[in-house]
């Protein structure tokens, strides 16, 4: 009579053990690395698809980290997400050397769209965004640049650099292409160019549908300018 007592007992105490398993392992597949920049890469770098925390497509994973600086902005405008605002948005170097560019990637986030360049080494780059009149030229030449979109915000950071000049041979840092393919991956950004890399001063410009308030972060390991525009 002991024995088949104990019966329901031992598989009562094994029931348990099981749940506990269970529920453990689904609190395990919440965890792990910090989520992505959250924007897909467009860089010829990397090649092995795989996919980030956005909505948008990506040839590369990315860790994110935590923001060295805050951006700095002329005005701020009581908005739906923090730190965004229509004005001009600027930040130093930090003094370390010119900051070579490596990839740039865009993507698709709740509430905004975002540009990432990111920089091989440890140097973190100035920057000045704002939003420019169009017709947009290119920096050295003075030649206009087709930018698609009905608005531009212009991207400009230094010392900053595709090409590192201060190697023995000159070394090509970012052999990515000059404009970026945004076609799938975002809706309110239509198009983002490359307008000069001149004198370690490194011009882009984003074509969009309208002019929006944004924010400026720049990220460390690995050192990025990030630009997030916001949307509806």
């Amino acid at each position: 009579m002991n024995a088949v007592g104990e019966t329901p007992r031992r598989r009562a105490a094994v029931a348990g053990l099981t749940l506990i398993a269970v529920l453990g392992g689904i609190a395990g597949c919440g965890s792990g690395s910090s989520g992505s920049d959250g924007a897909g890469s467009s860089s010829t770098e990397a090649t092995a698809a795989s996919t980030t925390g956005d909505s948008g497509s990506s040839t590369s994973a990315e860790a994110a980290t935590t923001a060295t600086s805050a951006p700095t902005a002329t005005s701020t405008t009581a908005l739906a997400l923090p730190d965004f605002s229509e004005a001009q948005h600027t930040a130093p170097s930090d003094g370390t050397g010119t900051a070579l560019l490596r990839t740039v990637r865009v993507g698709r986030n709740a509430g905004f769209e975002r540009i990432v360049f990111e920089f091989a080494g440890d140097s973190i780059p100035g920057y000045r965004v704002q939003w420019v009149d169009g017709p947009i030229t290119a920096d050295g030449s003075g030649e206009p640049v087709d930018v698609t979109g009905d608005a531009f915000l212009e991207i400009v950071m230094t010392p900053a650099s595709g090409v590192d000049l201060s190697a023995p041979q000159l070394t090509v840092v970012y052999d990515g292409p000059d404009r970026i393919p945004v076609s799938g991956q975002t809706v309110l950004v239509t198009d983002l160019v490359r307008t000069g890399d001149f004198e370690s001063v490194l011009s882009w410009a984003a074509g969009t549908t309208e002019e929006v308030p944004f924010r400026v972060l720049r990220l460390e390991d690995p050192v990025r300018v990030v630009v997030d525009l916001q949307t509806s």
